[in-house]
């Protein structure tokens, strides 16, 4: 006899209960939630904005709003957006990340921009350099994450 022991998605839980129905010599012997466990996708954002902030890439507290528009706008296929900037500040907080910036700060910055990423533009800001800066949080926020879900990969697939 051999025993596993699995962590599943909350959405995989019943096809994979349904698989098991169909296998008599399974016999399940413990069920249990986890909820203090980040899953890969929440570890992965976690990663990717702490490099942002030992890389120094924000500059003020409302650079988070360009990250939740960038997801909002359909930017990482992990993430359906959030319904608010509390909602991501609470998410952001939820997963470990601390010293974030005001809802208010989010929300103003959420107002400014005009369009889809990359092709933002701000309604405060005439010049390019600044336009660039906050495109480039965003740039540099997918490139983190990407790094994070690649080393998740390696850490776990290669096993």
């Amino acid at each position: 006899m051999r025993q596993i022991v699995l962590n599943l998605d909350d959405e995989a839980f019943e096809p994979f209960m349904g698989l098991l129905a169909l296998c008599r010599q399974v016999q399940i012997v413990g069920e249990s939630e986890v909820t203090d466990v980040l899953n890969n996708r929440d570890q992965c954002m976690k990663q990717a904005i702490e490099t942002l902030r030992e890389n120094k890439v924000f500059k003020h507290g409302y650079d988070f709003a360009w990250i939740m528009v960038a997801i909002n706008q359909g930017v990482l296929d992990d993430y359906e957006g959030f319904r608010s900037p509390q909602a991501f500040l609470d998410y952001l907080y939820e997963i470990g990340i601390d010293n974030l910036p005001s809802r208010y700060s989010l929300s103003r910055a959420y107002s400014i921009i005009f369009h889809t990423y990359p092709d933002w533009t701000f309604k405060d800001v005439d010049g390019a350099t600044e336009t660039l800066r906050r495109k480039n949080v965003v740039r540099q926020f997918l490139t983190a994450y990407a790094a994070a879900k690649r080393g998740l990969c390696n850490k776990f697939c290669n096993k």
